[in-house]
């Protein structure tokens, strides 16, 4: 009962072809409709409800106050506070779910109020410029795809900083 050893030049050579790269056949490709809807869900609503709670907070809130909590701080809140109602019209999943959103948001606005109280221009730079370059970059490709509420509320707190900064700039220097 001896094992036989194969020799390697006994071998059979076996052709076989390379593998294929595989297309999903039921890909449909996306439509510039759907990406315009989806652009205005996920990236201009939130930063013209930004634009809109930030300037609020500075026509009602800063005159009352000297320095904090910000309009940008304020954005924060207000969108939180009404983040069910948010998350049902722009995400529109189970609202099962909207507990995720809103943790998503409030995640990445502790961190962005955190840059807001930097001092001089420290503020600017890490709360406005790094997160609007980021900001502009997620949303160049996140567009494409569906994502957990989770993500949607970090894309999301992002685009009301951006929104609330430049509101309560104009209605500061306009009002």
């Amino acid at each position: 009962m001896g094992e036989e050893v194969m020799d390697i030049t006994d071998s059979v050579e076996i052709n076989e072809p390379e593998p294929t790269h595989l297309v999903e056949e039921h890909s449909t490709p996306v439509s510039e409709s759907e990406i315009f809807k989806d652009m205005l869900r996920h990236m201009m609503a939130p930063l013209l409800l930004g634009m809109f709670f930030g300037s609020l907070w500075q026509i009602i809130v800063m005159p009352k106050i000297n320095l904090f909590p910000n309009p940008i701080h304020g954005s924060f809140i207000i969108y939180l506070l009404l983040s069910p109602i948010i998350y049902k019209i722009l995400v529109g999943q189970e609202m099962n779910r909207a507990k995720e959103y809103a943790f998503g948001f409030v995640l990445l606005a502790i961190v962005l109020s955190i840059f807001w109280i930097l001092p001089q221009q420290s503020s600017l730079y890490c709360g406005v410029f790094l997160t609007g370059i980021s900001w502009l970059w997620l949303s160049s490709f996140w567009l494409q795809f569906e994502f957990p509420p989770f993500r949607y509320g970090l894309w999301h707190s992002m685009g009301v900083n951006i929104g609330a900064f430049g509101g309560s700039v104009l209605t500061y220097i306009y009002f």
